[in-house]
């Protein structure tokens, strides 16, 4: 097993999904937030079990997709970890989510 780490900006989207969605329901809101992290949390036992992003061409980027959501994140098996970096809707902004990845991720070595 791997240990399952949120990154600042991750943790932050979730909040903005959370806030965004209990503007119409509190409820719906809350079991989003927790559909994304049961999802996260299975990354413990198949870290592999998301896709490759194709908007990254490094293997160790994978999504889950959660409902309307997207998870991503890094893999990082030597250090037996994964961590999400980002959480949002189709299409997401991937410039964002790579300027993130470069300030919280030291880069892949292989």
């Amino acid at each position: 097993m791997v240990r399952v780490e949120w990154a600042v900006p991750a943790v932050v989207d979730l909040q903005e999904i959370h806030d965004f969605t209990a503007r119409d329901s509190l409820r719906y809101a809350q079991a989003t937030i927790e559909k994304i992290t049961d999802a996260a949390a299975r990354l413990a036992r198949f870290p592999q079990m998301g896709e490759v992003l194709p908007e990254f061409r490094q293997q160790a980027y994978r999504q889950l997709v959660v409902g309307a959501y997207r998870l991503v994140y890094r893999e990082e098996l030597r250090s037996d970890r994964v961590i999400a970096i980002g959480a949002f809707m189709p299409p997401g902004t991937f410039r964002r989510l790579s300027r993130a990845a470069e300030l919280i991720l030291p880069p892949i070595q292989n």
